[in-house]
This record gives structure tokens, C-alpha cells and sequence, in this order.
């Protein structure tokens, strides 16, 4: 008599269906959580929408900010904006 292979889990396939998105999805808020976390700005001033909260949104939105200089009233500020819509988010003037 010999022993007979053990059938295949019908689980398996579903785990890495379900299971690989997952994985990717989390390696890739991994990245951007690093790449912020590279950024000057501390979580305070990561309120882009200014309503007194930062927002895990407004948190991943950070990697897209950029800065450029403009003249405002004579006073040169800061303005920052959203690189892919151009949106301005915020002027600092000194």
C-alpha cells in the first residue's frame, strides 16, 4: 500500500488572491510613511486644509507638497502647493 499525496488546500489559492494586495498595499504606505517622514514638516503643520487636525489623508498627502518662493506685498513668502493639482495649500510669510 502507499500513501497517497495530500490533496491541495482549496485555501491556498484564496490567501494569495486576497493575501498579495495586501501585502503591496502595505509595503506602499510604508514607503510613503517614509518618504514623509524624510519631509521638514512635523504632524502640526501637516494640517493642510487648516481645520485644526491632521488627517492620516493630509499625513500621506505631504509627499506631494512642494515649496516655491513668491513676493507678497513687497515680503517675500513661502507658498506651499500640491505638485500634481497646483493647488496652493498654504502661504508662510515671515
Amino acid at each position: 500500500m502507499t500513501d497517497a499525496p495530500p490533496e491541495p488546500s482549496p485555501l491556498r489559492p484564496l490567501l494569495f488572491i486576497f493575501g498579495m494586495p495586501l501585502i503591496l498595499a502595505a509595503l506602499y504606505y510604508g514607503r510613503l510613511a517614509y518618504e514623509v517622514q524624510q519631509t521638514r514638516y512635523t504632524w502640526k503643520e501637516m494640517d493642510w486644509n487648516g481645520d485644526g487636525r491632521t488627517s492620516i489623508r493630509e499625513y500621506f498627502q505631504t509627499v506631494d507638497v512642494l515649496e516655491r518662493k513668491v513676493e507678497r506685498d513687497g515680503v517675500e513668502c513661502l507658498e506651499l502647493y500640491e505638485a500634481r493639482r497646483g493647488k496652493v495649500l498654504r502661504v508662510e510669510c515671515p
